[in-house]
């Protein structure tokens, strides 16, 4: 027995190295679930009213304020991934979505919780 461990005592040790190598974490299997980041853009029109008329006709009518429904245009949120997606938030039945598109011009929602766990806002402006 002797004899066979002083003949074979580098493989024996390299073996042994092998397999607690092995049982080593690999620090790349971590980044394939961190979010990426995002440029955060708040996009607000400088002026602008939005007309609803039940007719036509209102709509060139001296007096379309009384006849129509008045509306502002509102700001929207727009992300800019660095993964090549592009998204804005939008509101449906006061829960939060985020209707995204990727380079090839993909379209498809997350909801609040699925944006947050796959991005971050990096940048503000």
């Amino acid at each position: 027995m002797y004899k066979l461990l002083q003949k074979h005592w580098k493989k024996i040790v390299l073996s042994l190295c092998a397999l607690f190598w092995s049982g080593c974490g690999d620090d790349s299997s971590s980044s394939k679930d961190e979010p990426t980041a995002c440029t955060f853009m708040r996009i607000c029109p400088v002026y602008g009213v939005y007309y609803t008329c039940e007719n036509e006709e209102d709509y060139n009518s001296p007096d379309k304020d009384k006849k129509c429904t008045m509306s502002y245009p509102s700001c929207s949120n727009d992300y800019h991934c660095e993964d090549g997606i592009s998204c804005w938030e939008d509101t449906k039945d006061n829960t939060t979505i985020y209707n995204c598109h990727d380079k090839q011009e993909n379209e498809f929602t997350y909801t609040e919780s699925e944006f947050n766990s796959k991005y971050y806002v990096k940048e503000k402006y």
